[in-house]
């Protein structure tokens, strides 16, 4: 299945049709720490980093290696661990923002990101690497196509509830 097809797809273009009616200035508004428009901004950075990464260490397949049991595990604890609402920094590569982030522009480049990431999860599984750990996590350790995914996933949703809390206070 394609990204740009999945229910994780289909939530974000929901959730910034519902945001879209928000003002230029809630948008921005910095008074709880990042902005509405930087947190989605970061979460967009992430997935296209990501793909970059990617990109590059599929072109030397001898260096990627399988995913631990540990690993899973790792995702796991991390998952539960930000539930329960520990905050972790981002790295500093994700957290610089452009002076003015645009919202309908964020949307379609994310949109095309989804796509292009499409292409990548193709060439993933041409070369047989779906199941072998080609993504670096700063947290996780090396996970594979499954887990990034999944982290994606929850990651956009965790930056959607921090962006919900934010909108009950505006």
């Amino acid at each position: 299945k394609k990204l740009s097809d999945s229910k994780l797809e289909i939530d974000r273009l929901a959730y910034f049709k519902s945001i879209s009616k928000l003002s230029l200035a809630e948008l921005n508004n910095k008074s709880h720490g990042w902005s509405i428009l930087q947190h989605l901004y970061h979460c967009w950075l992430v997935e296209s980093l990501a793909k970059q990464y990617i990109t590059k260490k599929i072109l030397y397949p001898e260096s990627i290696n399988n995913v631990s049991v540990v690993t899973y595990f790792r995702s796991f604890l991390i998952q539960f661990i930000w539930k329960l609402g520990y905050k972790a920094k981002a790295p500093k590569i994700t957290a610089n923002f452009p002076e003015d982030i645009d919202l309908n522009k964020l949307n379609s480049d994310w949109v095309e990101s989804r796509e292009s990431f499409d292409e990548l999860i193709s060439k993933l599984h041409e070369l047989k690497l779906e199941n072998k750990g080609f993504y670096r996590h700063p947290f996780i350790g090396r996970i594979n196509l499954r887990l990034t995914l999944s982290f994606f996933n929850f990651h956009f949703n965790h930056h959607r509830s921090l962006i919900e809390k934010m909108i009950s206070k505006l």
